[in-house]
């Protein structure tokens, strides 16, 4: 009985209820995506500030030559670090800061000790792995970097 029904049916009518069904099915599941990628995209964003701020914050540090220019970038990567870096950050970068933090001195610093060439290595790396971080976030592909620092 169901044999005799599927060969009397009209395939004219039947595929093209099939085919908008399928289509509204894909409608719904590309909306279903593209809504959770952008609940995440106020995230991302802030993720690619934070870091971006932070890495160029590590810079200064290690290549500034002016004293009161290198305290305010010091001040500034401590407010990072305790604040809004830490909202942010996986636990790559949050070794990489807790290194770099580690090696910044403590009180203001004298013009003839600047810049602080032993802080480029490690503001690289740190850097590096904010590369990765948004990478991995964003869901970009690049090759990797030729050398690693450590």
């Amino acid at each position: 009985m169901w044999k005799l029904a599927v060969r009397d049916m009209q395939w004219t009518v039947i595929l093209p209820w099939v085919l908008s069904v399928l289509t509204a099915g894909a409608g719904i599941w590309q909306f279903a995506v593209q809504q959770g990628q952008a609940n995440k995209r106020p995230f991302l964003e802030q993720q690619l500030a934070i870091s971006v701020e932070t890495t160029d914050t590590a810079a200064r540090l290690a290549t500034e030559t002016d004293p009161v220019e290198w305290d305010k970038a010091r001040a500034s990567f401590w407010r990072l670090y305790w604040g809004r870096m830490s909202l942010v950050e996986d636990r790559g970068v949050e070794s990489r800061m807790v290194e770099f933090g580690r090696l910044i001195p403590m009180g203001p610093i004298a013009a003839d000790k600047l810049p602080q060439e032993n802080l480029q290595v490690p503001a690289l790396n740190l850097a590096h792995a904010q590369r990765q971080l948004i990478l991995e976030s964003w869901g970009v592909k690049l090759a990797p970097l030729q050398g690693q620092l450590q």
